[in-house]
């Protein structure tokens, strides 16, 4: 099993912590996001909309408060000169930026020549600092009544779609919902990230054991592995038979020569972990949204 490397998530940062060079332009998008009082210029990787299930943070880069939002940004006179000054602080030639309405990214794109990105990943983004607004852009005061709120996003749709709450009202949703779903959301990306390694370890009990191992979930996997190098952890969750045991147990200096132990030892205790946290998340979410129907 090879050892996975997920790059450190950034903390927020001010603009002289984190200064985008040219050289990061292509890497680091920016983002503009209209508030109650005012707007907030971001930055975040550009893999955040690029890819399915990029899961990074944003960071803010400053915000500035404007008595007439209206004025701001509009076709006849374009951007004002407060806003063009802070968009043009922090943007580099050639990095694109992201908008949240259609109407900024023609006006952006004619006046200041800058490259906008709108489209249906930029909303769900969008979507997820509208909830987080109070954490991610503490000097704004005035925040938005739920009734206000971007509809609830299409990811958050799938991931309830996921487990069965097709129907869910999104005017019943709530903070503890929404902190239910993204956790549940993290269970189903660590397993999709890690579902190659462990089933690529089940090729090798078959291989080296002779065990069917076709059929096996990613927590039977898991669960295999314990019972090669650590039998004392194992439970007794996953059916095996005396025989794969014997197997399994016996065949564990083969196994050795052909997996990191350490690195397969430590993805199955963590897909364990997952598996356990999630069904607690699960039966969470079902009461909460009891709850809230």
């Amino acid at each position: 099993m090879k050892r996975s490397r997920r790059c450190a998530v950034p903390p927020p940062a001010t603009a002289q912590q984190r200064p985008t060079t040219r050289r990061t332009a292509d890497k680091v998008m920016l983002l503009l996001f209209e508030t109650p009082s005012g707007f907030a210029v971001f930055n975040f990787f550009a893999t955040l909309i690029e890819q399915p299930n990029a899961l990074e943070v944003v960071w803010l880069r400053q915000f500035q408060t404007i008595e007439d939002s209206s004025s701001a940004i509009n076709q006849s006179t374009g951007v004002n000169g407060s806003l063009t000054e802070m968009i043009m602080k922090y943007h580099c030639p050639g990095q694109r930026m992201a908008v949240g309405e259609s109407g900024y990214k023609k006006i952006i794109e004619e006046r200041l020549k800058i490259t906008c990105v709108y489209d249906p990943t930029v909303m769900e983004l969008m979507w997820g600092i509208q909830i987080r607004m109070r954490q991610l852009v503490p000097r704004e005061k005035s925040y938005l009544h739920e009734s206000q709120l971007l509809p609830m996003s299409q990811g958050l749709q799938n991931v309830l779609s996921r487990y069965h709450f097709t129907y869910f009202n999104p005017d019943m949703l709530n903070e503890r919902i929404l902190i239910m779903a993204y956790a549940l959301f993290e269970c189903d990306s660590f397993e999709n990230e890690k579902s190659g390694d462990l089933h690529h370890v089940a090729s090798v009990i078959k291989d080296v054991s002779g065990i069917e191992t076709d059929a096996w979930d990613l927590l039977k996997i898991a669960t295999a592995v314990k019972r090669v190098w650590c039998p004392k952890e194992a439970s007794n969750s996953c059916e095996f038979s005396e025989h794969e045991v014997k197997r399994l147990v016996n065949d564990a200096d083969k196994y050795e020569v052909k997996l990191d132990k350490d690195a397969c030892l430590k993805v199955s205790r963590q897909m364990i972990t997952v598996f356990h946290f999630r069904n607690d998340k699960k039966i969470l979410l079902k009461k909460y949204i009891a709850q809230a129907e």
